[in-house]
């Protein structure tokens, strides 16, 4: 990980790199080929690609021990992914699935881009997506409880705040669990879903207006 972090800007240019080529061959394999069981895939591969990306910046911030530029842009990365990053990606599906159909000379589809909602109808609908990815983080880590069990070094913790201090700027995986890869993969999963839920309860408490259009 010393070497990564040596060259830290290089491997998150080749991260970036490796997103939007995963993200085409989603969609080339999924709509030219028709091969929907491959192209979940690259799908996977494209959300391997955040969470190692999510991993760099925190091990970042561990090796440094402050908030730095390169942190700052990580941020802006996840938080545009959980945000703006769905409509474009919807967005950048219907126009694959029109642009194949026309170039295969097959109808084109009738389809059309995501509907933007506003206030109460966009907050929930943040909110659903939130409850599924706390439903998967959930279950995920039910089953490495079941796995590896819980950390023996629960016996030293003092309080709530002592354990959040130890997860977190603990330099050493060693909570929640028995297995200090499991912990790794728990802390930066943990921290991208306070992003998402933050952002999530953003458009509660800043509803998202709708645009008014200016008619001459």
């Amino acid at each position: 990980m010393d070497f990564i972090l040596e060259h830290k800007w290089a491997f998150l240019i080749a991260a970036e790199v490796f997103f939007w080529i995963s993200i085409l061959s989603f969609l080339v394999v999924r709509y030219w080929f028709n091969m929907k069981t491959l192209s979940v895939v690259f799908f996977t591969l494209f959300i391997v690609n955040d969470l190692w990306i999510a991993t760099m910046g925190f091990m970042d911030y561990l090796r440094t021990g402050n908030f730095t530029s390169y942190q700052v842009v990580i941020l802006v990365i996840i938080v545009y992914a959980l945000t703006y990053g769905k409509t474009d990606f919807k967005r950048l599906d219907v126009f694959i699935q029109k642009k194949v159909a026309k170039w295969k000379g097959e109808p084109i589809p009738d389809l059309s881009g995501p509907i933007g909602l506003h206030g109460k109808a966009k907050a929930i609908q943040e909110m659903k997506h939130f409850s599924i990815h706390l439903l998967i983080f959930g279950v995920i880590h039910g089953i490495l409880f079941f796995l590896f069990g819980l950390s023996t070094e629960f016996d030293q913790i003092n309080g709530l705040s002592h354990f959040f201090s130890e997860w977190f700027s603990g330099k050493q995986a060693l909570l929640p669990f028995d297995n200090a890869s499991a912990n790794n993969f728990s802390r930066i999963w943990s921290l991208v879903l306070i992003i998402d839920g933050v952002t999530s309860l953003s458009y509660t408490i800043f509803p998202k207006s709708e645009r008014k259009t200016v008619s001459s």
